[in-house]
Parts: C-alpha cells; sequence; structure tokens
C-alpha cells in the first residue's frame, strides 16, 4: 500500500511542517510513502533531510521521476 504527499505549489518554509505531519499521519507497520517534490533540489533537500530526522531511508528513486522520493515505514 503506497501513500504519497504531493508537494507541487507548496513553499519551502511550509514543507517542514507539512512533511512531519504527513509522516506522523501515516505512520503505520509496512507502508510505503511517496512525497512528490518535484524537480527542485531544494525541495528534494529539506526532505530528505526530514527523512534523516526519522531515520528513514529511500527505498527507491525512481529513474524515470527523479521528482519523486520513496521510503518505507517499518516491518512488523
Amino acid at each position: 500500500m503506497e501513500t504519497t504527499l504531493d508537494l507541487h505549489g507548496i513553499s519551502h518554509e511550509d514543507v517542514h511542517d507539512i512533511v512531519h505531519q504527513f509522516i506522523n499521519s501515516n505512520w503505520k507497520p509496512n507502508l510505503e510513502l511517496s512525497i512528490v517534490t518535484g524537480y527542485s533540489d531544494r525541495m528534494k533537500s529539506i526532505v530528505y533531510g526530514i527523512l534523516r530526522q526519522y531515520d528513514l531511508e529511500v527505498v527507491t528513486s525512481d529513474i524515470r521521476n527523479g521528482g519523486k522520493i520513496k521510503v518505507q515505514t517499518w516491518r512488523e
């Protein structure tokens, strides 16, 4: 099961709160989370920094879509 957050149209200043809320709202076992960042290097950097705070690792980076980050929550 995949849950997606699309950050298109979100300001860099608002990303921290939105991504934290998304992760906390979807913190369930065995869930794949996708975060659509677009191609902004700054946006990706912000999101990767937040993922490190939760000790989440990127599962896949879709070569066809470099503007999407996928992570996996823990497994039970």
